[in-house]
C-alpha cells in the first residue's frame, strides 16, 4: 500500500490546530474602549450675579470647594411683590372691616329704633295700667286682677312681636361679626405666609455661595467678577481630573455575557501589565455601528451594544485613551466574532 503524503500532513495539521484552537477559545475576548472624563457643567435657574469668583481657568479644585459667591437679581423684583401685597393685603382688610362694621351698626340702628317704638308702647300700656289701679282703688267691686287682663295681654303681644322683630336682626349682626373674623383670619395666614417668604428671600438675597459638586479641573469658565448671567447659562464646567468611564461596545453574539453590576477588566493598550476594574453602570438599548476608532479593523464596519463602565478615578489612564476591555471567557466561536471589533 502506497502512503498518501497528505494524509500525513492532514494529521500533522490536526495535531497543530487543536492545542492553539483551545488556547485560543479560553482567551478572554477583549475590545477596545475609550476611557472619558465625567465633567460637570453648573448653572442656575435663577439669574445672578457674580460677586467673587473664587476659581480660574485650569485650577483644581476638590468636593465641596467654594467656586463663587453669587447674588439673586430676582429676589429685589419678588422683595418689592410681596411688600407690595402686604399693604394691599392690611388696606383690603381695613376696607372690609369698615364695610361690614358699617352694615353692622345700620342693623344695631335698625334694632335700636324697633326696640324704642315698642318700649314706648308698652311703656304707655303700663302707664295706663299704673292709672287704671288708682282709679279702682277705692271700688271694691271691681276685681283688678281682671281689669288688667287685656292690658297685660297687649302688653304680652307687644314684647312677642318685639323678640320677633329683633331676631333676624340679631341673627343678621350674628353672621356679619362671624364674616368679619372669617375674613380677618384669612388675610391673616395669606399675610403670615408672605411674611415667611419675605424672611426666605430676605436669607437668600445674602450672598449665596456656590461649591464644587465634584472634584476635578475648571475646564471651563465662562463668567467672571461683576457679571450678570441669565437663568440656566452655563457659569463652568468641572472635568475630572483623571477618565473615570470607560465605552467600550459588545458584539451581538455576547450581549448576554454582561449585565448591569457586572466587573470587567480595563487595561492599557500602551501599558499590557496596568489594568485596573470597572463597574458596569450602563447598556445601550439598541445595536449601533461601532465608531471607526473602536474597531480592530477599520476598514470593516461592526457593530455593537455600548457599555458605559466607572473605573476609580486613581487610575493612570489618560483623557480619550484608547483602552482594552477583557471580558470572561467564552467559546472559541464567540472569541472569533469579537476579533472583527
Amino acid at each position: 500500500m502506497r502512503f498518501n503524503l497528505i494524509y500525513l500532513l492532514l494529521i500533522i495539521g490536526v495535531l497543530f490546530f487543536v492545542p492553539f484552537t483551545r488556547q485560543l477559545n479560553q482567551h478572554p475576548v477583549e475590545f477596545y474602549g475609550i476611557a472619558e472624563t465625567e465633567e460637570r457643567a453648573i448653572n442656575l435657574e435663577y439669574p445672578i450675579v457674580i460677586q467673587t469668583m473664587d476659581v480660574v481657568l485650569g485650577q483644581k479644585v476638590k468636593q465641596g470647594q467654594l467656586l463663587a459667591k453669587l447674588h439673586r437679581t430676582s429676589l429685589p423684583i419678588k422683595m418689592n411683590d410681596i411688600n407690595y401685597e402686604l399693604k394691599e393685603l392690611d388696606s383690603k382688610k381695613g376696607i372690609s372691616d369698615l364695610r361690614l362694621n358699617t352694615d353692622i351698626e345700620k342693623l344695631q340702628g335698625d334694632k335700636r329704633l324697633i326696640e324704642t317704638e315698642y318700649k314706648n308702647k308698652i311703656a304707655q300700656l303700663e302707664l295706663e295700667k299704673s292709672n287704671r289701679e288708682k282709679i279702682l282703688q277705692g271700688v271694691k267691686t271691681i276685681d283688678l286682677k281682671v281689669s288688667h287682663t287685656e292690658l297685660d295681654q297687649k302688653i304680652s303681644d307687644l314684647r312677642s312681636e318685639l323678640q320677633k322683630r329683633v331676631e333676624p336682626i340679631n341673627s343678621e349682626i350674628a353672621n356679619l361679626q362671624k364674616d368679619i373674623s372669617a375674613s380677618r383670619n384669612l388675610v391673616n395666614v395669606r399675610i403670615k405666609k408672605l411674611r415667611q417668604e419675605l424672611d426666605l428671600i430676605q436669607e437668600q438675597e445674602d450672598a449665596l455661595l456656590l461649591k464644587a459638586p465634584m472634584s476635578g479641573i475648571i475646564g471651563q469658565l465662562n463668567y467672571q467678577k461683576g457679571e450678570n448671567v441669565e437663568a440656566y447659562a452655563n457659569l463652568m464646567k468641572i472635568y475630572g481630573e483623571r477618565p473615570n468611564i470607560v465605552t467600550t461596545y459588545v458584539a451581538d453574539g455576547q450581549l448576554a455575557q454582561i449585565e448591569m453590576g457586572d466587573t470587567l477588566h480595563i487595561a492599557s493598550i500602551n501599558a499590557p501589565d496596568y489594568q485596573v476594574e470597572g463597574l458596569v453602570i450602563g447598556l445601550g438599548t439598541r445595536i449601533t455601528s461601532l465608531p471607526e476608532r473602536l474597531r480592530k479593523m477599520p476598514e470593516m464596519k461592526a457593530w455593537g451594544r455600548e457599555v458605559q463602565v466607572r473605573i476609580p478615578g486613581s487610575n493612570q489612564f489618560m483623557q480619550g485613551e484608547r483602552v482594552l476591555v477583557k471580558l470572561e471567557e467564552m467559546e472559541s466561536n464567540s472569541a472569533l466574532f469579537g476579533s472583527l471589533f
